[in-house]
């Protein structure tokens, strides 16, 4: 009974000023009475309490927060999970999370937009701290000196070596453990010279990334983790802002389609105006005491500590380096490198003043052809124990990850607000799309359940 007094106050006050304004009298003069009138009725308590509808018209408000909120976390959620595609995928019946379906394109902007344009290869290896680096793997090699030098010579000269003095045997085992600090150190140089022919940083991003899609997913979460947890808050905000005027109108015109209609704005433009001020304005606007930027570029320096150190802990480390750059698609130059240098350590520790004999003498001892053998082997072996070591000892990387870190992150933050927002943009604009309808049909599917759960259906 209140809702349709009201509505007839309203009615009467728009009759009566037209009629005034037929008579040529100025429309202000009830204009005041009636507001007052409408105002009376507003505000008195007793009245809006006691209405039998009263609670169905506050849920209306209460339910456009839910549905902006559910359908905010749930876009979110749909971001990311789940990581291989579930369904029934020839009739495109089914879903996989944004980010990883997107998995190499995603691996690829991070390259491109993020980590060359903050340093090239040879920066951060030049960067790299080479002394402590050579130290751990003669520290790794050390002790299977003498294990490596006897598979060696065992496996084409077996009966021959079984022969050999064992003091002679020591010999050469201690020119080996001598000569490979100066092998390490040389490689190492020779690497950094020639880096770039040998090493691919994007193949080598995109390799791990899409075998491991759950580092990728989480590279964006704690990047991004301020900026989703306010997509799903602002959600209930938004959606209960645009219940209070759905609300108001349902007060005076109870058409069946205004739930449905507002229930797929709802839906749509709190996924929509979230996704929006995260990256707007790009710059700072002011207004009085008040700025106003995207919330991701307010915190740039924060996102920046957060994206390099997963970065250098997890995807630019030494150890996956250096296992790509024997691995990747320039291997093959990295590879050639060690063998020229194995070969020239044993044509060292076999000359004159290592071992007292001659390479001459040597390869009569053993063979012309057993020689070349052997240092063929050698090199071999060197590369083998070497992708076995950088896959499983993570020892290459300690303490370097916080020099590369350091060198990555004062990069990002001086990067200009256009560059800034590209490092992760991509995550939330890629088939953005898809998630502002989807919470849009749900919003809708709320309305209709809110019209016939609670209004009674079409009337």
């Amino acid at each position: 009974m209140y809702w349709v007094q009201m509505s007839t106050i309203c009615s009467n006050y728009c009759t009566r000023d037209k009629q005034l304004e037929l008579c040529g009298r100025p429309r202000q003069a009830l204009s005041i009475p009636i507001l007052f009138q409408v105002a009376a009725y507003i505000v008195n308590i007793d009245v809006i309490l006691s209405h039998p509808d009263l609670w169905k018209y506050i849920s209306i408000p209460i339910v456009a927060g839910l549905v902006g909120w559910s359908t905010n976390w749930l876009a979110v959620k749909l971001m990311f999970v789940p990581l291989e595609f579930k369904g029934y995928k020839p009739f495109f019946l089914g879903w996989q999370g944004v980010i990883p379906s997107k998995a190499e394109k995603m691996a690829k902007v991070i390259v491109d937009k993020g980590l060359q344009s903050l340093a090239t290869v040879s920066e951060v290896y030049n960067q790299i701290d080479r002394s402590a680096l050579s130290e751990q793997i003669v520290k790794m090699m050390d002790p299977r000196i003498e294990e490596y030098v006897d598979d060696l010579m065992n496996q084409d000269n077996a009966a021959l070596w079984e022969k050999v003095p064992d003091a002679f045997k020591r010999r050469i085992y201690e020119n080996v453990r001598k000569q490979m600090p100066i092998i390490t150190d040389k490689m190492l140089e020779d690497i950094g010279d020639k880096i770039d022919d040998m090493f691919d940083l994007e193949d080598m991003v995109v390799s791990i990334l899409t075998k491991n899609k759950e580092l990728l997913n989480r590279i964006f979460l704690e990047a991004g983790k301020a900026e989703f947890k306010f997509i799903v808050s602002s959600g209930m905000y938004f959606g209960a802002a645009f219940g209070l005027l759905q609300m108001a109108l349902w007060i005076f015109t109870q058409n069946w389609w205004i739930l449905p209609l507002f229930g797929l704005i709802v839906g749509y433009a709190t996924n929509a105006i979230a996704l929006k001020i995260i990256f707007k304005p790009l710059h700072p606007v002011h207004f009085g005491p008040y700025t106003i930027q995207g919330l991701f570029l307010k915190r740039q320096s924060e996102v920046a500590r957060v994206l390099c150190r997963i970065t250098t802990e997890e995807v630019i480390t030494i150890n996956n380096i250096l296992y790509s750059m024997l691995t990747g698609p320039k291997s093959e130059r990295t590879k050639r490198l060690i063998q020229t240098q194995v070969r020239k350590a044993i044509d060292e520790t076999t000359s004159w003043g290592s071992l007292g004999i001659g390479t001459p003498i040597t390869r009569a001892f053993i063979g012309t052809q057993s020689y070349i053998d052997l240092k063929a082997q050698a090199a071999e072996l060197a590369l083998n124990t070497a992708e076995s070591e950088l896959m499983h000892n993570k020892a290459f990387s300690e303490g370097q990850s916080e020099i590369i870190f350091e060198l990555l992150r004062s990069r990002m933050e001086e990067l200009s607000t256009e560059e800034f927002q590209d490092v992760i943009r991509p995550a939330f604009q890629e088939d953005e799309w898809k998630l502002i309808i989807l919470g849009a049909l749900l919003g809708l599917a709320a309305g209709f359940a809110q019209l016939f759960g609670m209004f009674g259906g079409i009337m």
